[in-house]
């Protein structure tokens, strides 16, 4: 019972120190995110990330992605050492918690990898 209740508050403060994920994105990286997933380019992956739904996606689109998922990649480490999780689990649950909160409308990455539109 006692290491069911370590893992849970382990994942508690994973849930807390994930949270702002976008707080060190700058806030025009922010809104360009938003405006991608709002036109299906871009959608949310479990692991976390941002991933792109078409093949077909303008420079600037892959540029901004690249340094929203560098900056989250810097969080989850952190995220991870401080709490004692490895950066997988770290990600899974951000991932869950991304996904959840993606907007009906907006694409999102099943467990089979495959884009659905929530």
């Amino acid at each position: 019972m006692k290491t069911i209740l370590c893992i849970a508050a382990r994942l508690l403060a994973v849930l807390v120190l994930a949270g702002p994920l976008l707080a060190g994105v700058p806030v025009m990286a922010q809104e360009s995110l938003v405006a991608a997933k709002q036109a299906g380019l871009v959608g949310e992956k479990p692991d976390g990330l941002v991933g792109f739904v078409k093949d077909e996606v303008p420079a600037d689109v892959r540029s901004m992605v690249d340094r929203v998922n560098a900056e989250r990649r810097k969080q989850y480490a952190q995220v991870a050492q401080s709490t004692g999780q490895s950066l997988a689990q770290v990600q899974a649950v951000a991932g869950d918690r991304l996904v959840g909160a993606t907007p009906s409308g907006q694409y999102v990455m099943n467990a089979a990898g495959r884009w659905t539109r929530k």
